[in-house]
């Protein structure tokens, strides 16, 4: 932990300029790093009490993947409003984006991801949602953000199935999914935790075969996130 009063004292005048940001990225010494506050995502109307239990969850269950892994990144400073990381990069969709990357780097890059959600379940734990924007990518290095969500079974089965049909799916979502990334993807995870979640995964599409055929019959009205697990849905079904 980083415990110069001057630290503390960046940390406080930059929550300050972005009273509203829950993210906020500011620089110190030449390091930059982010600061993640005990605020709600915007994204659902959640009670205090909530908030709360979400910021504490995430505090804990980084500290733990840390510790397991190395995937998360360290907690270099602490209070009861907000948690401080150095930046480590930007996330994988940022880089398949980018025109001056190869295909081949970028090959690379997803099977890396795929073998830091491996290295995950190895250890014996899971995510709870990984998307690619969780992923970070900086000089060989992956590393995975946002733990936030608790683990809604007991089941670790399923719950690394999920986490495998989710990263999958957000690979789908994006207008540069291509075949061989989507293996690159798999490969990367197989590599580190072998191939039985991917037998999970079409076992359990197979057992709510009813959703994949809805969504492949709504294709025609090209909405998102229908479209999405529609390829995913066929791309496992071979």
């Amino acid at each position: 932990m980083i415990t110069d009063e001057a630290f503390r004292q960046a940390v406080k005048t930059a929550i300050a300029e972005h009273r509203k940001d829950r993210n906020i990225a500011f620089t110190w010494e030449g390091q930059t790093y982010w600061i993640k506050r005990r605020l709600s995502n915007g994204r659902n109307q959640f009670a205090k009490s909530s908030v709360n239990v979400q910021f504490y969850t995430e505090i804990a269950r980084s500290s733990i993947a840390h510790t397991l892994t190395g995937l998360s990144p360290e907690i270099v400073y602490l209070d009861a409003d907000c948690m401080v990381t150095r930046a480590a990069g930007e996330n994988i969709n940022h880089w398949m984006r980018r025109r001056d990357v190869s295909k081949e780097e970028k090959l690379e890059i997803l099977i890396r991801t795929g073998q830091a959600l491996g290295e995950l379940h190895q250890a014996g734990m899971t995510h709870g949602r990984p998307a690619l924007r969780d992923f970070l990518f900086n000089q060989g290095k992956v590393t995975l953000l946002d733990w936030e969500n608790q683990p809604r079974s007991e089941n670790i089965k399923k719950r690394k199935t999920l986490d495998y049909l989710l990263l999958l799916l957000s690979l789908f979502r994006e207008p540069y999914a291509r075949k061989d990334y989507v293996e690159a993807l798999e490969k990367g995870y197989a590599d580190k935790a072998g191939g039985e979640t991917r037998e999970w995964a079409q076992t359990f599409l197979r057992k709510h075969a009813l959703i994949g055929h809805l969504a492949k019959a709504l294709d025609v009205f090209h909405m998102k996130d229908v479209e999405a697990f529609s390829r995913l849905y066929r791309y496992l079904e071979d």
